[in-house]
């Protein structure tokens, strides 16, 4: 086959292995000065390691390569001026490779005896001047700089992304070191487009070989800047839809998959990105953490499209139910505090990076109000109370599924999550008041089951379903007045509009109605029967404590009636406090009925002795017959009163309790 050349073109011939052979070793020489710091660090970033020759001709090529510019590389701080890979800061004289901590394979022409600095000077340099090409120690000091050889065991490649890297692009995607151009290293593009120097203009170029007047320049801030890392570069002609002028930033780096570049170039797993800990040197790994990509022309105002079609959007709904500060009776409300949490899939967005700990998936305040959110309305909750993204809200991006690298015209190394497969889910804490319909024929053994009821509101049933994922109960279930039963949830419709129903059941605790109510009562209901047993004939003491009993028996039931609502049937208690109002009035009336009958029957006895004083009788008087009414009737109350009450008692008890 035969080969035309037009134009500046040049026929060279290369043997087979030169050309694929990525194995091969290279040296390239940056000749601009570097700290000792710095210096590893650009090899590093260009995918190499700080050189030391290997031999004695690769010794005399890097000196003859470099002496042209020795002046300016040494910067007038003698002889030394150019780095060299290898530091004896572990044993002296014994000098070994920065990267690997070996020791070196050859050891080149050292200036004198050798080094002679001692524990002193540690880092190694080559030196000109009256000391061409030898070797010396020198103190690894920040305040030298030297040129920077930089060693490559395989060929490296060098990746640019950007919006120039659109589809058709003239700029090519990969970049190796090569020769010198312009006084510094050419970066050469696999296949029609090349970063240079361009001294006249003070800026680094890439320019296309393939389409005229495609280019882009960057201007460094300062003298011995290279392109490597992510920079704002100055379109030169029409590219991509962009027009000229325009700032775009590029990033041009050895980080491969997996890996993300930092501002300066370094190379960190992509993981690390945006984890709240600082990984790039630079810092700029937690900069722009941008979680979500948002299409143009999004709007926030419109629902989400369902995954299914022609079915609603399902948004999840989760409600863990904290504590129960209040549940006021008298009030027939309770006051809840709980963590409620939507989510939702929206097949619009994308989500960069995302992060196993779900906690550092969170979005900036910025990107909750660029995207849509549901509004749920706390259907029975006393005031119009909606989910809110106030302070101490949360919405995270959840990772369900596997991501894919993102594009080359993207600027920086991103991992894609489609929003077709992954969620979000938004988190509040709140504190929220509720009615609720309480049921007191029981009270106080009564059980009651209050809901929280929640109503989507961004749109109706066909449009958006609120799909109840599970309700729980973290808190403690003994509070002060009940007890937490049972949490449930239930789906259901509102009008239009799709709800979910949280059900608490719970009942009241009644060991305090106990103590203060029954066995008060009980122990009246046992004072006023013990007036059975008094002395039959003296009435005045029976009758004051039954009265009184039954006095403060009212009381208490005219005290527990005011702290509780008012009802138009009658409660338990209120069954239990008037039979004992009652007890207690036949308690009463029996005394007095023992009284009345002990009085006729004394009347009658003064009627037969005046009768009998009238007659002249001179016998003696018998004596006066037995009270036997007024005894009948003490007996019968005595029997008949734990009668009642032992009565009532099995039958109010099983009724309470069962």
């Amino acid at each position: 086959m035969k080969w035309k050349l037009e134009g500046e073109v040049q026929w060279t011939v290369q043997e087979r292995e030169s050309v694929c052979n990525t194995a091969s070793r290279q040296v390239t020489i940056f000749p601009d000065r570097f700290s000792l710091k710095n210096a590893i660090n650009l090899c590093q970033i260009v995918g190499g390691s700080l050189s030391v020759p290997l031999n004695e001709g690769e010794n005399t090529w890097m000196y003859e390569s470099s002496k042209s510019r020795s002046g300016y590389c040494s910067g007038g701080q003698g002889s030394g001026y150019l780095w060299l890979g290898a530091n004896d800061v572990r044993t002296e004289n014994e000098w070994v490779y920065w990267t690997s901590g070996q020791a070196l394979a050859w050891e080149g022409p050292w200036r004198g005896a050798g080094p002679n600095g001692g524990n002193v000077e540690n880092c190694l340099v080559m030196l000109t001047g009256n000391f061409p090409g030898l070797w010396s120690d020198i103190a690894c000091l920040d305040s030298y700089a030297f040129c920077v050889p930089c060693e490559f065991d395989r060929l490296s490649v060098l990746y640019l992304k950007g919006a120039m890297l659109c589809e058709g692009s003239p700029i090519n995607k990969q970049y190796i070191v090569s020769d010198e151009k312009n006084g510094r290293p050419l970066l050469s593009g696999f296949l029609h487009s090349d970063i240079f120097w361009d001294p006249a203009a003070g800026s680094w170029v890439l320019q296309s070989l393939k389409e005229e007047g495609v280019r882009a320049t960057w201007t460094p801030s300062r003298e011995g800047m290279y392109p490597f890392g992510t920079h704002q570069w100055t379109l030169g002609g029409e590219v991509c839809q962009m027009q000229p002028g325009t700032e775009i930033p590029l990033t041009l780096s050895v980080c491969g998959k997996g890996e993300y570049t930092c501002a300066d170039g370094n190379c960190i797993d992509l993981s690390l990105r945006c984890n709240l800990r600082i990984d790039c040197p630079d810092e700029s790994d937690e900069s722009l953490c941008s979680v979500v990509d948002i299409p143009p022309g999004y709007n926030t105002n419109i629902p989400p499209p369902s995954p299914r079609k022609e079915k609603p959007l399902d948004v999840k709904l989760d409600v863990q139910l904290i504590a129960f500060p209040s549940i006021v009776t008298q009030d027939l409300s309770m006051t809840v505090t709980f963590k409620l949490s939507l989510q939702w899939t929206d097949v619009r967005l994308n989500y960069l990076n995302l992060k196993e700990d779900r906690s550092l998936n969170k979005l900036s305040s910025e990107e909750v109000a660029d995207i849509w959110t549901p509004r749920v309305h706390f259907s029975n909750a006393l005031g119009n109370v909606f989910t809110n993204l106030d302070a101490g809200s949360r919405l995270e991006c959840l990772r369900e599924s596997p991501s894919s690298p993102g594009p080359p015209y993207l600027p920086v190394e991103v991992n894609i999550f489609s929003g077709r497969e992954n969620s979000l889910q938004m988190s509040q804490l709140y504190h929220v008041t509720y009615t609720c319909e309480f049921d007191l024929v029981m009270f106080p053994f009564d059980s009651q089951v209050c809901s929280l009821r929640f109503t989507m509101s961004s749109a109706s049933a066909p449009f958006l379903r609120l799909a109840a994922s599970r309700a729980l109960y973290t808190g403690q279930k003994d509070l002060i007045e009940y007890t937490i039963r049972n949490v449930s949830v239930e789906e259901g419709t509102a009008g239009d509009f799709s709800s979910v129903t949280v059900y608490v059941s719970f009942s009241r605790r009644y060991e305090f109605y106990l103590l203060t109510l029954y066995i008060p009562t009980t122990l009246l209901i046992l004072i006023a029967y013990s007036t059975f047993y008094f002395n039959p004939v003296i009435f005045q003491p029976r009758i004051i404590v039954a009265i009184t009993a039954l006095l403060v028996l009212s009381s208490l039931f005219t005290q527990t009636s005011n702290a509780l609502p008012k009802t138009s049937y009658f409660k338990m208690v209120d069954v239990w406090l008037f039979f004992s109002i009652l007890i207690i009035f036949i308690v009463v009336f029996i005394q007095t009925l023992v009284e009345f009958s002990s009085l006729e029957t004394v009347f009658a006895l003064k009627r037969r002795n005046k009768i009998i004083q009238t007659q002249g009788t001179k016998t003696a008087s018998k004596p006066a017959p037995p009270l036997t009414l007024s005894l009948k009737i003490l007996l019968i109350g005595r029997f008949l009163i734990p009668l009642i009450v032992v009565i009532f008692n099995i039958s109010y008890w099983a009724k309470a309790l069962w």
